[in-house]
């Protein structure tokens, strides 16, 4: 009788995990992840987290530069959103971003180049505590699905820039965001070259104290 509903028992777990693991997967759905990301967007305040960087280039069929460093953002309602970047190795980099003006740092030259452009911020922070509402006025997105990345349960999106201007220089860009928190665990660029540029995010830290010293340089701007 004991090894009965053993038999039993073992029979019907087997069959508990084949219909399982044959269930359809559930279908995505794009309204109820801009609605999660436009909760979790109230919450947000700020986030860090280490980044490691591929860039693949289409003519070498391969990857030619790989970074790591570490990464900031600062979302704010009135659009002066910070974002700080910091690279180590050969192709290290340090790029601030306040007040609508990037500048971005060479080490080896010790000189800054700036950058003023409108609405960079969209793309910059990209993932990192934009709403749902935010993507929508920039990107046309298509949703494709819950994916677990670390053991974290994320959506992958499709996004392609709106923008004309933007569509010359990014044909389209793929993110895997945990819309519980609003932040991204990666991201790759596709250019219309055929290269791309791929990003993964760990150790992320959560609406904590950050502090920019890092990431703050003392050079002249190149050319002058």
């Amino acid at each position: 009788m004991i090894r009965f509903a053993a038999v039993t028992l073992l029979a019907a777990t087997s069959v508990s995990s084949l219909a399982a693991a044959h269930a359809p997967a559930p279908l995505p759905d794009l309204n109820a992840t801009l609605t999660k990301l436009n909760a979790a967007s109230e919450k947000f305040q700020s986030a860090q987290a280490n980044v490691h960087r591929e860039n693949y280039v289409a003519l070498i069929h391969d990857v030619d530069e790989t970074t790591d460093g570490i990464v900031y953002v600062i979302r704010a309602q009135d659009g002066k959103s910070q974002f700080g970047l910091k690279t180590s190795g050969q192709h290290a980099r340090t790029v601030d971003y306040k007040n609508g003006t990037l500048r971005a740092f060479n080490p080896a030259t010790n000189c800054y180049n700036t950058v003023a452009a409108k609405g960079v911020d969209t793309y910059l922070t990209l993932g990192f505590g934009a709403s749902g509402t935010d993507l929508e006025k920039a990107w046309n997105i298509t949703d494709q699905g819950p994916e677990t990345i670390d053991n974290i349960q994320t959506e992958k999106l499709d996004l392609v820039p709106k923008d004309p201007n933007v569509q010359a220089n990014i044909k389209h860009v793929t993110i895997w965001v945990d819309p519980a928190r609003d932040v991204s665990l990666k991201q790759i660029f596709f250019f219309p070259n055929g290269d791309r540029s791929t990003a993964t995010y760990t150790n992320i830290r959560l609406n904590q104290k950050i502090d920019t010293k890092p990431f703050e340089f003392k050079a002249k701007e190149c050319g002058k």
